[in-house]
């Protein structure tokens, strides 16, 4: 009869273990106060915060091939050479512009004595045109007795044939002179425009060399494409190719991934270890951020925000333009609050709520969450220390 009684209880007992187990399944945390910071982690490079650049001259005219540059990070002198260009482009060209120039002044000599052959050729033709106009007026007769009607005629011709020859004469004298002036204008003006192409060839011959403006530190500066100057490369007027840094005051470029930047701010305290010195940390402080995110490499499809850091100190032993460094960013620090993992907040058309573990089961709580990192999330409103929230979604839960 006993037996027969604790049948029924059996169910009960297996539905209490379930709802027990199922409970304790769920992953959970106690809420606690402790310190809330989030710290960015970055990486870049040392450079100095002010620099004399070292550039293209100015003042050459179309592209140039750079012939031979300057080791990164070498030391110069005022005025040593640290980039050359190729000048045999500029020699070959400034040589076939001379040879224009000569040919047009042979030209010039040819046409001036072509001009005097005609001229005098129509001064020696107008000479003896009026010679013989002269004569036929001076023998002319129209009496019928000396001459038949024809021979009077034919002197008649004669005498306008002359006069017209006469006129035109005169008349090429003039044009002649007029077109040879042209001629030799036009000869002149060739010879200033390939004169002027000349100077520009002997000025870009005399900036071949590319000199330093002063003793330094030699830092080569990539170009548009991240690449640094080398043999080979088209460059023009004005393109950096270097710097020559002032390495008593050194700064950071750093860069963050865009996904991890949430805090990145000026004014934010750093600290960094150089790569090769990882033992001997340094501080500073972010002094520009990038507005909007960039890749780095023009292949990559990875977003980077550029920072720049200025540091508190420089040790000039170590700290030399180019080396790299390793940072953490504080970005948010805040003393002794709640804060949960951020999976264990839930949210719906701007509601926030957590699972609280209460003795009838987790019940929804709603919240107000603060600051946010990457894994955690401040509580402002909502919660109490002590608290016990779930890290997922309970399978069992009754409304709050």
């Amino acid at each position: 009869m006993k037996r027969l009684m604790l049948l029924p209880l059996l169910p009960l007992a297996l539905l209490a273990g379930c709802q027990e187990s199922t409970e304790t399944a769920v992953l959970t945390m106690k809420v606690s106060r402790s310190d809330f910071k989030v710290e960015i982690p970055a990486r870049g490079e040392l450079e100095a915060k002010s620099a004399t650049p070292v550039s293209v001259p100015g003042g050459l005219r179309g592209p140039q091939s750079l012939a031979w540059v300057l080791d990164n990070f070498s030391e110069v002198k005022a005025g040593d050479v640290v980039a050359r260009l190729d000048g045999r482009r500029e020699t070959l060209e400034l040589e076939l512009e001379k040879y224009d120039f000569d040919k047009l002044a042979l030209d010039g000599d040819i046409q001036v004595e072509k001009n005097l052959t005609t001229a005098q050729e129509l001064v020696i033709g107008r000479d003896v045109t009026e010679e013989e106009l002269s004569l036929s007026e001076r023998f002319f007769t129209d009496d019928e007795r000396v001459y038949t009607k024809i021979d009077i005629i034919d002197q008649m011709r004669n005498k306008d044939y002359l006069q017209a020859r006469l006129g035109y004469f005169d008349w090429g004298k003039g044009s002649h002179d007029a077109q040879a002036t042209a001629e030799l204008d036009l000869i002149r003006l060739k010879q200033k425009g390939i004169q002027a192409k000349i100077a520009t060839y002997q000025n870009n011959l005399s900036q071949m060399e590319i000199t330093a403006p002063h003793d330094g530190l030699f830092v080569m500066q990539p170009g548009w494409s991240g690449a640094l100057p080398m043999a080979g490369d088209m460059v023009w007027s004005g393109i950096p190719l270097g710097t020559l840094p002032d390495t008593s005051v050194m700064q950071a470029k750093l860069w963050v991934l865009e996904s991890e930047a949430v805090g990145l701010a000026v004014d934010k305290p750093v600290v960094l270890t150089l790569d090769a010195y990882p033992d001997r940390p340094f501080t500073g402080k972010v002094t520009q951020v990038d507005a909007l995110a960039k890749p780095k490499d023009r292949d990559s499809p990875v977003n980077y925000f550029e920072f720049t850091v200025a540091l508190d100190n420089t040790d000039t032993q170590i700290m030399l333009p180019g080396r790299q460094v390793q940072a953490r960013v504080s970005a948010l620090s805040e003393d002794q609050v709640l804060a949960v993992p951020n999976q264990a907040i839930f949210q719906r058309e701007g509601r926030y709520w957590v699972y609280v573990k209460s003795p009838d089961g987790f019940i929804e709580q709603t919240v107000t969450p603060g600051s946010r990192s990457l894994n955690r999330t401040v509580i402002l409103e909502g919660l109490k220390e002590g608290d016990v929230v779930a890290l997922t979604v309970p399978r069992r839960r009754t409304q709050a």
